[in-house]
């Protein structure tokens, strides 16, 4: 997940949802040529453009028919999706919406893990002390193809029932659609108070589309002894 443009709802959508985006810190991408006009042009810009996931991103779009190859271009130059995005983006319980007859779809996904034990010899269920990681992401893909994703996540350790320490967080993001800068604040981390008690990592995100004037996003995501409690994305 590194590097980030777009003009689409598809991008102006998820880099909300990252500015949102790949790696682990924050990054800026210079402002890029219009969108390509032709599946040519575009493979060409992909390969240029290179990355992690590029390689993948170009050998599903040449495997489209070349009606779709056309229509996706089309997809990626059409803001109006943008709403729909944002709407899945902060909505607490929308875990998926299908746009353009099943051509786009917007999702969320989460995750959680954790080390093992590391405390004594014979650790009880709430002695015993585990880093844990959970991250938020929103994505969008076009006829299969993940265009863009933004991700943020939040490292912590727990000892027992109870997080003791937010080791740090990171943010990263994928994106395939051009013509779009962004970038992240530093993340904030804390532990809320009781009886919340969740581990907490934060970053706005700003996003500017050649033509489309520009945007700011929080994303957050919070977590406890059991693992991933939420997360969201939302305009500021």
């Amino acid at each position: 997940m590194r590097n980030i443009t777009r003009r689409s709802f598809v991008g102006m959508a998820t880099a909300v949802g990252a500015m949102a985006l790949a790696g682990m810190p924050s990054q800026a991408v210079a402002a890029e040529a219009p969108v390509p006009s032709t599946p040519v042009a575009y493979v060409a810009w992909l390969q240029q453009k290179g990355g992690a996931g590029s390689a993948e991103t170009i050998a599903q779009f040449k495997a489209l028919p070349k009606d779709k190859q056309e229509k996706f271009l089309g997809y990626l130059n059409k803001p109006e999706h943008f709403k729909a995005f944002m709407d899945v983006a902060s909505s607490t319980t929308e875990k998926q919406r299908v746009l353009a007859d099943g051509d786009i779809v917007i999702s969320k996904e989460e995750e959680n893990s954790n080390s093992e034990a590391t405390t004594g010899p014979t650790p009880t269920p709430f002695a015993a002390t585990r880093d844990r990681s959970a991250w938020h992401s929103v994505s969008d893909t076009i006829f299969g193809i993940k265009v863009t994703t933004v991700k943020l996540g939040v490292n912590y350790r727990t000892t027992g029932n109870r997080v003791t320490k937010v080791l740090n967080g990171w943010a990263g993001h994928t994106n395939f659609v051009p013509v779009t800068t962004f970038d992240n604040s530093p993340i904030k981390n804390w532990i809320s108070a009781n009886p919340g008690n969740n581990a907490h990592s934060e970053t706005v995100w700003t996003g500017k589309f050649v033509g489309f004037g520009a945007w700011s996003c929080r994303h957050r995501v919070w977590a406890d002894q059991d693992g991933f409690k939420g997360g969201y994305l939302k305009r500021v």
